[in-house]
């Protein structure tokens, strides 16, 4: 067999060369996969060394702390409530007797007092008797019918004579007898004036109380309004717009709405821990210098490169003397035309 047919020793190294580089670079390629996979530290590792979380997960204990931090919120809602609530609580406990006294006179007075007669309370005239009013064609009053039954007829006469007197009252006495209908109407709006001035009162001292309580959130250290306070003003508005009058329920409208708010901010928050992170970006294999990468082309298909078949006699092999690898490599590129 001759000498082009028969790969030497010394081709054969270099294809054994690329083959031991792919793993090499496979391995190369890895360390960042494994050092990405091992997990840093639990923020819930603190958690797990407790009784309460032996043998918890991340996932329960997240859960568990979610459903406490809800129910602490609700507490402090409740808190803020009844903290509102103990000044009338106290007032109310050290002045409990003097106001059941107070009460059971209101209520002996109400029994006791007559029923105050209205300023105008005319006998009533059923709806199917009035029929029977008629006007008289030659004077133009109010007359009863002939044909009337006698039940209308006492009825309408009763009620003729009571605005016949209260008319002549008024032509006679008109301050006399408007001073009831007056000071009625009078009191009535003074009590609404009253019930007004003292909403407004006692909605200013609780929004100052609200305030006063909750002022370590609402405002910062130079006192400015938080984003959590300008959150509140504007539930509170909301509340305002929605119909809801009192200063109590605005200011559990807008607590709500902002606890719902940081629940939800929260539970975004532990979502993107629980997250699965990306994988690192593939390392690109480094550029082959065009040469090179020719080279290697080469001893490739001269490695690979099949026996020749022809049936002419072979020429006796003459010896050749020793060359290196890159005397060889040459004369084979000057008997291929290479060079």
């Amino acid at each position: 067999m001759s000498d082009d047919a028969m790969p030497s020793p010394e081709s054969q190294a270099p294809e054994s060369a690329p083959q031991s580089a792919a793993p090499q670079q496979s391995f190369d390629n890895s360390q960042p996969t494994q050092a990405s996979a091992q997990p840093a530290g639990s923020v819930y590792d603190a958690f797990k060394q407790l009784p309460e979380f032996n043998g918890a997960d991340d996932v329960t204990i997240a859960r568990t702390l979610y459903q406490s931090m809800q129910g602490y919120r609700d507490a402090q809602g409740q808190l803020r409530q009844y903290q509102s609530m103990m000044p009338a609580t106290l007032e109310y406990m050290q002045n409990a007797e003097q106001y059941r006294q107070w009460q059971a006179q209101q209520k002996a007075a109400q029994q006791q007092a007559p029923a105050q007669p209205k300023w105008w309370d005319p006998p009533q005239v059923k709806d199917e008797w009035r029929q029977y009013i008629v006007r008289d064609p030659e004077t133009g009053r109010e007359v009863i019918a002939p044909d009337a039954p006698i039940d209308a007829q006492a009825q309408i006469r009763a009620y003729q004579a009571y605005t016949a007197n209260f008319a002549k009252k008024f032509v006679t006495d008109p301050e006399g007898t408007l001073k009831p209908f007056i000071e009625s109407i009078a009191q009535q709006k003074a009590q609404e004036l009253v019930q007004q001035q003292l909403g407004q009162y006692t909605a200013q001292n609780y929004v100052q109380s609200l305030e006063q309580q909750n002022s370590d959130w609402l405002y910062d250290a130079n006192g400015q309004v938080t984003p959590e306070g300008q959150a509140i003003r504007g539930y509170i508005a909301q509340a305002a717009q929605a119909g809801i009058a009192t200063a109590e329920g605005r200011w559990q409208y807008a607590t709500s709405m902002l606890e719902r708010d940081l629940l939800n901010l929260r539970y975004q928050q532990v979502q993107q821990m629980f997250a699965t992170p990306q994988a690192p970006p593939q390392m690109e294999p480094p550029p082959v210098e065009p040469q090179a990468q020719s080279n290697m082309q080469f001893l490739r298909q001269r490695a690979t490169r099949a026996p020749s078949r022809s049936g002419g006699a072979t020429e006796p092999r003459v010896p050749q003397p020793k060359m290196s690898f890159e005397e060889r490599l040459r004369a084979q590129l000057v008997k291929d035309g290479s060079i």
